[in-house]
Order: C-alpha cells, then structure tokens, then sequence
C-alpha cells in the first residue's frame, strides 16, 4: 500500500447515459486523475464467457421436464481486499484522503462487486468505475453492511473510497469479499429478428396492447441479482413490491424461494425498478438507474416457493412505485398474467387465456408437497425464461368484481419457451399466495407480515407508492364533502327546501387567483 500527495486537484463531472445515483461524480474519472497515477491493480482469474455462457444455457433447454427459471449471470472470486492492505491512498489539496484500487477479470463482460464488511466512517463516500466512466455511488456511512454494489460495464473495475480531512477507517472495516465475473454482457444486448433484448422473440413488452390494463403494477416489478450460498454464483430473479392491509407502504417485496432464501443472499440482492421499454417494438428508454441495494429477510418457505423481504431503504419517490395488490382467497380465475423479466431483459407480459389448475409443486423443493402451486399455460402470448423466476401471477384486469389485477402466485418454474416468434406448447407452475398466507409461524407464511393487525382480510387492491400531499388530501376531502352535500341537496330541491341557489362549484375559488 503507497501513500501519495497529490496537488491541486480538478474534479471534472462527465455525462452518464446510465448510472444508479446522481450524485458527485468519483475523483477517478476526473482529467486530473488520469495523470501520472498508476493505481495498483489485482488480477483475477480468467473467465471464458461464450463457454460459461453456454454451459449454463444447456442446463435451461430441456423442455421435458419442469426446471426452475432462475438464471446464472456471473461466476465468483472470492477475495479479501482493502484499504489497510491494499491499494494507494493520496492526500488531496483540501486535506481528505483518498483510496483507490483496481480488479480486474479478463474476458469478464460486467463486474458485481460484494462488501461483506461495510463500515465508512461519517463523510465518507465509495464509489466503483467500470468501464467507459460508468460509475455505481457515493455509498456512505447511511448504506448498510454487507453492501452489494449494482453491476459495473467491463473486466475491470476501480474502487474509490474518499475520506474527510482527519477522518480515517479501521482495519477490516471496509472489505471486498466477492467479484462476481459477468458472461451475459447486461450493457450490449444481442438484437433478434429485430426485436432487441435477451429474451426469445415471442417475449412481448409491457408497452404493447396487452400491458396496458397493467401500468400500475408494472411500477411494482424489479429484475434483482444477487449472490448464492450454495454455488456462490450471482443469479437474477424477478420480485414485485406489496402493498399490505394498513396500507401503510412498508417496504415488503416478494419473491420465489428457490432464488433465494437466507438473510446473506437477502442482503445481497440489487433491485432495479421501472427497467421496461417505452415502446412496444423494441427497447427504447429503458435504463438501470433506479437501483437499490440490500433487503432483510422477514419470511421464506420452500414449498410454496416464496421468500418476503423489507427493503432496507425507502425507494427514491420520483421513481413513483406501486404496491401491487394480492389475493389469498385461493379462487382460480378464468386467465392469467405474468409480468416478469426473462433473461436479464427490459420488463414482459404474456397471457394465459385458460384458468390455472392446482397442482404440487413441480419444481420439487421443500419435501412434500399437496396442492401449493398454479399450473399456467399453454400462453397465447409471450411466455416465460430464466430470470423470470420469483415474478407474480395475476388475475386479469377484465375478472368481474373488481378483484382484477391482483397477485395469485410466484413463479417457481416450469417448461414454457418461445418456440420462434410464438409460444410452445409448454406449461409453468407458480407457488400459491394463498398457500404462503397461513404457516407454522412468523418466519414461514405471509399473513403476520401483509396483515399485522390480523384482520382477516385476504384480497386487497394496489396503492402507489407515494402518499398524497397534504394539498391533495384536502382538496380531495373537500371535494368529497361536496359531492356529499350535492347528493343530499337535490332532493331538497326538487321538494322546494333548502338553499335556491347551488354552490359554487369546487376549485373556482383557486381559479380566480
């Protein structure tokens, strides 16, 4: 480890077309930076990502039998790293610190980057550089620990840990303990039959006709990765966030067991919200900014085949996220829809134009199992892929009652594929939400956590994310009160009683203004 002085210092903020926090820009990617400085580098190794890449997709092909759709993204390095070992450190003008450290992975396509000590003094800042300038960061003393840092672009990767003047970090206090190597390239997607993304041609976007009924909850899907224990491999799923009988916006995001089910691959995990074309034909506006990292595991059971975790921070507001609403009344509709992100792709529908039948579960996880799971499909539209795992089954919008476009299940698996620009014939399964309702305790069925005051309520509609201000709430109240004194008024008149003049109609008042 080498300790520099460097003098002056200008600190230059390049463009980003994606990247997760708008904050200050990192030190390293500065003009001034790149001169001279030769920031110490540690080589892992190599990975061939055409032949992981293949390795792994023949494990997903076979079609005659159920398999889970979890997908394989990146091999890990375990690795102890930091600053008291490794590394330069520089004093800049201003008297803070900095530190700074390269890895690289040839032939790796992206970079997944794991603190499993996380401890940053206050004022302090981390960020991580990947290619091209794309940064993930400032992290700071408010991240928990461990801290898993979204997926950088590239082989290689600089870390960058800034101190305030007179602050300094203990040993062990901050440690790179995993870099996941990439071999799906996230940040070039393959176009196919002119349909760009990573998923088969008959996938349809979010955009198209059939999502339309569907944009709110379309605001409550995530694509997330995270860390395996048992292979340490760094997978992705897709969660969708809850909305509760309180309906007080806890932070509670549902997914499937078998992506994950223990509190280190709960922290691990980094969700990526609204990641979804803007348009039907193709992947236009999509982008992976609205990230977030770390959850805390609240309950998991392996044969229904869902995991519930809380994030373990608020999601920004301006990314307008919805609670998706549920349904435990275990009563088969006449359809289905899925919304999920297969193969690492910008957000999918499909369509299931027969009711779901009961079934065990097909994925075979957790031991014996009687009646847990929906069986879906044939679809008519779209269908499902690794990477879809954990996604939610929906009651379509047009169910009579009002009880549409609420979440039935959690996709554990199945055989459904594209069969060339159309859907086979294949079938999925998802775990129950009415089987994960009830269990043995807390930790293992939904019920404590989505209705804590045990009301007994077992269907409830979505709510958005963000609560009204205290403008709309009154002026929402006063139109209510309005419309109130209107209902009762009108019989009045039509008797001849009451006031012979109407009221001034709402909002008049603030258009004079």
């Amino acid at each position: 480890m080498r300790r520099l002085l460097l003098l002056p210092v200008a600190i230059l903020v390049l463009a980003q077309p994606i990247q997760a926090r708008q904050g200050e820009a990192p030190y390293s990617i500065g003009a001034t930076a790149k001169r001279g400085i030769q920031v110490p580098q540690v080589f892992l190794p190599a990975i061939d990502s055409a032949a992981a890449r293949a390795a792994y997709d023949a494990r997903m092909r076979d079609a005659t039998h159920a398999r889970t759709k979890r997908m394989a993204i990146a091999e890990g390095n375990p690795v102890e790293l930091g600053p008291d070992t490794d590394g330069i450190w520089q004093t800049l003008e201003d008297g803070s610190s900095l530190w700074r450290l390269r890895v690289q992975v040839p032939g790796a396509t992206d970079l997944h980057l794991s603190f499993d000590r996380y401890a940053l003094p206050e004022g302090a800042a981390l960020w991580v550089i990947g290619a091209d300038d794309y940064y993930e960061g400032p992290y700071t003393a408010e991240d928990a620990s461990p801290l898993s840092i979204p997926m950088v672009p590239g082989e290689a990767a600089t870390i960058e840990l800034r101190l305030a003047a007179g602050s300094q970090i203990g040993p062990g206090e901050l440690t790179l303990t995993d870099v996941g190597a990439g071999f799906r390239n996230m940040f070039e997607v393959e176009p196919r039959l002119g349909i760009p993304g990573n998923s088969g041609p008959c996938n349809i976007n979010v955009a198209c006709p059939l999502g339309e009924p569907y944009t709110a909850e379309q605001r409550a899907i995530a694509y997330y990765e995270f860390r395996a224990d048992d292979d340490g491999l760094t997978y992705v799923c897709t969660a969708t966030l809850m909305s509760d009988v309180p309906a007080d916006r806890k932070n509670y995001v549902l997914t499937a067991a078998h992506c994950l089910s223990t509190q280190t691959e709960a922290a691990s995990m980094r969700m990526y919200w609204n990641y979804r074309s803007t348009t039907c034909a193709g992947n236009s506006g999509i982008s992976f900014t609205q990230n977030q990292t770390g959850t805390t595991l609240r309950a998991t059971r392996a044969d229904a085949d869902f995991t519930l975790v809380e994030l373990n921070q608020a999601p920004d507001p301006s990314w307008n996220l919805f609670h998706a609403g549920w349904d435990a009344t275990n009563i088969a509709p006449s359809g289905s829809i899925g919304i999920h992100h297969p193969s690492q792709d910008s957000l999918k529908i499909n369509n299931s134009p027969v009711a779901p039948r009961t079934m065990n579960n097909c994925i075979s996880t957790g031991g014996g199992s009687f009646n847990t799971h929906w069986r879906t499909g044939p679809y008519d539209q779209g269908t499902t892929e690794g990477g879809s795992s954990g996604s939610g089954l929906w009651i379509p919008s047009s169910s009579p009652g009002g009880s549409g476009r609420r979440l039935i299940g959690v996709l554990s698996g199945g055989t459904a594929a594209c069969m060339g620009t159309v859907p086979d014939n294949g079938w999925d399964c998802y775990g129950k939400f009415s089987a994960g309702w009830d269990g043995p305790s807390a930790s293992s069925r939904l019920r404590d956590w989505l209705d804590p005051a045990g009301t007994g309520a077992l269907s409830i509609a979505g709510i958005d994310h963000n609560t009204p201000t205290p403008v709309d709430q009154e002026a929402e109240g006063s139109l209510a009160v309005r419309i109130a004194a209107g209902l009762q008024a009108r019989p009045l008149r039509l008797q001849g009683r009451g006031i012979g003049t109407h009221p001034r109609p709402y909002g008049t008042q603030s258009q004079q203004h």
